[in-house]
């Protein structure tokens, strides 16, 4: 199933996108859904069968849980460590902030004119149940789906300060994510592709199978130290090919169009706007 969030008569709400269009679940957002649990999925598949009428959004939402945590992971392809001069020993974390979440539609303002901004197409997944201390074999039940995200940087700021990995990486807005949640029984997401274009020029393309960490293995790691909640997000690093590594600098503009996908999963499609 693919779920979305939405806006529609002054009410927030989760739903399935269909061939027939948004079919509502009775839920505000994912969290409730999550919370419910079988009962939740039980009900879901009864009211799908059933045919019922869908719905026309005011507007679209991010699919994520309200405040979720947002979790990335750096250095987890070869071709990208080279680009960028770097060799981490073990999978490396860092978080987001909320407020970098972008809405889907709404374009993405960079901080200031100077800005060097750059994208990193990023498979996600979304966790379904808690996590912690959980082991790689058991890993993906813990996984509710997938979605796809843009990990925006700004590269003059760890260029003037290495360690500031916060103000590069979480300024209002970096962080556009796609419409969509799909869930693991929907897609088969081995060596699937995932790839980046800026005004249809192809900027960044690989397999998910070249990850150096695989999702089970970077959310045993991680939760040998942190817990993981139903709803967080936690990315999966970005292949080579980010604008900082071409010559001359593939830095985004306002009016450029970015689209990060992974095949079978879904698409975010971000416009640059002018600075704020």
């Amino acid at each position: 199933m693919r779920f979305v969030t939405y806006h529609r008569a002054g009410m927030t709400e989760l739903g399935v996108r269909t061939a027939e269009g948004i079919v509502p679940t009775g839920h505000p957002g994912l969290r409730e859904y999550l919370a419910e649990g079988d009962a939740a999925v039980a009900r879901l598949e009864r009211l799908l069968a059933s045919g019922p009428p869908v719905v026309a959004p005011d507007r679209m939402l991010s699919p994520l849980a309200e405040r979720a945590q947002l979790i990335c992971v750096g250095g987890n392809y070869t071709d990208h460590n080279a680009e960028m001069g770097i060799e981490p020993t073990e999978p490396v974390y860092f978080p987001k902030l909320w407020s970098a979440v972008l809405p889907p539609g709404e374009p993405l303002r960079p901080p200031e004119p100077t800005t060097q901004l750059d994208y990193e197409v990023e498979f996600a997944v979304v966790i379904g149940r808690t996590a912690r201390r959980i082991t790689a074999a058991d890993a993906l039940d813990h996984v509710f789906g997938y979605t796809v995200v843009n990990d925006i940087g700004a590269r003059e700021v760890m260029a003037r300060e290495r360690l500031q990995i916060m103000l590069c990486k979480s300024a209002d807005g970096f962080l556009p994510v796609a419409e969509e949640i799909v869930t693991t029984d929907e897609v088969d997401v081995d060596g699937a592709t995932i790839m980046c274009t800026v005004n249809g020029e192809l900027r960044q393309k690989s397999t998910l199978d070249k990850m150096r960490y695989s999702v089970p293995y970077l959310l045993e790691f991680l939760t040998r130290t942190v817990t993981l909640h139903p709803g967080d997000l936690v990315t999966t690093g970005s292949p080579g090919g980010s604008g900082i590594a071409l010559t001359p600098p593939g830095f985004l503009r306002p009016g450029d169009v970015v689209t990060a996908s992974v095949a079978g999963v879904c698409s975010v499609i971000t416009t640059i706007g002018e600075p704020r």
